[in-house]
């Protein structure tokens, strides 16, 4: 009975039915949006220590930088650790794991290098054998020998047996490791045994430590027990870049809801304007039905039914515009302080099912509520009152 009449009527009153469509199309995507692209972001700090396998990352940044040749140098302001300092961070309660690393730099008229020497059989050392690509990982008794990250590989246009130049040494490519695109921010291009890193400065010691801690929750207690160590480690965590990001993420946070309740304030005062005026217009109408024995009932389930088949049909659209506007920004990139140094974070925005959802009832509920007061109020109305105005 009432759905043929339905498409008749959403047919016959195109600029009603396009405006209530294009009203839930715009809010749709700046609802899933902005939401999308905030959820995102909020969690994008958090994976690349996910892709290490740790929790903190400590640098010591005290100005005693040494050069061993032109070309091969310990990164500007990253000094190392002692062995004293090593062993007090190791002994810490709450410290799981402790894995040391040596950083260094290669400057060459081809450009520059970033290289990290590897202690065997440690927990970062594990980690980056497992994001293996091509090849094999280092071994215990490798001399000479380099992994390198499957991009700067490509780039530099090397394979597994090539041979590249560190300094006054030539090492050959026995893999490439495939990072994922959020843990690249803590990433090297060239990857060696440490002995073979220590040789090219002339030194033994390690610049950067990860340490996995027992619970998250005790991160800020194992931070100032750090420091107490030496007050010149920096200590970088998903919380720190986090805290760095926070007038963004916190502010998404904390103001979330009430800039969706706003967004929603506003669609229910265009769709109660707009369908207001409509069903005002269309008072003789409804006074006919009324006339011919439709009950208030009846003409309700009839104009609501209307308006849902324009929220589903608006909802649609705005998802699959969302997705296309998704799809065509790809990932999003910012800048980040790590410690001693600076580096780009990217993440892909992404549309979870579940907030597609929850969106979806929330804008459904709120617009159906308002809808039918306006209706009840008219189909209310005696038919010689709806008459009256025309």
């Amino acid at each position: 009975m009432y759905f043929p009449f339905v498409l008749k009527e959403l047919s016959k009153r195109k600029s009603r039915t396009l405006t209530n469509i294009l009203t839930i199309v715009t809010v749709v995507i700046i609802l899933l949006l902005v939401s999308g692209i905030m959820n995102a972001y909020s969690t994008a700090v958090y994976q690349p220590f996910e892709s290490i396998n740790s929790d903190l990352i400590l640098q010591k940044s005290e100005n005693t930088t040494k050069i061993s040749n032109s070309q091969i140098r310990i990164p500007f302001g990253k000094s190392q650790f002692t062995q004293e300092e090593i062993q007090e961070i190791s002994a810490l309660d709450h410290v799981q794991s402790i894995s040391s690393s040596l950083i260094i730099w290669n400057f060459n008229k081809k450009g520059f290098i970033s290289i990290e020497g590897l202690k065997p059989n440690s927990e970062i050392y594990a980690s980056r054998a497992s994001q293996s690509y091509k090849g094999r990982f280092l071994t215990d008794d490798d001399e000479d020998k380099a992994v390198v990250e499957k991009h700067f590989a490509k780039f530099n246009h090397w394979v597994i047996g090539s041979n590249i130049s560190l300094g006054d040494k030539s090492f050959e490519v026995v893999g490439t490791l495939g990072n994922d695109d959020n843990g690249q921010i803590f990433s090297s291009n060239v990857y060696l045994n440490v002995n073979d890193a220590q040789d090219l400065i002339v030194n033994k010691g390690f610049n950067q430590i990860y340490l996995k801690i027992d619970e998250l929750s005790n991160e800020e207690e194992l931070k100032l027990q750090i420091k107490n160590i030496n007050e010149n480690i920096t200590i970088i965590s998903s919380n720190s870049i986090s805290a760095t990001l926070s007038n963004t993420v916190n502010i998404f946070q904390k103001f979330q809801y009430i800039g969706i309740a706003i967004i929603l304030f506003i669609t229910v005062l265009i769709l109660l304007k707009v369908n207001s005026l409509n069903i005002l217009e269309r008072r003789k109408d409804i006074a006919v039905m009324k006339t011919v024995g439709w009950t208030k009932k009846a003409i309700t389930k009839q104009l609501l039914s209307e308006f849902i088949i324009q929220t589903i049909i608006g909802f649609v659209i705005g998802v699959l515009l969302s997705k296309l506007i998704v799809l065509v920004i790809g990932t999003i990139q910012f800048d980040i302080p790590l410690g001693l140094e600076s580096s780009t974070i990217s993440f892909n925005v992404y549309l979870p099912a579940i907030m597609i959802i929850k969106y979806l009832f929330m804008l459904a509920i709120t617009s159906l509520i308002t809808v039918y007061f306006v209706v009840k109020k008219i189909s209310s109305m005696k038919p010689s009152e709806n008459l009256r105005s025309y």
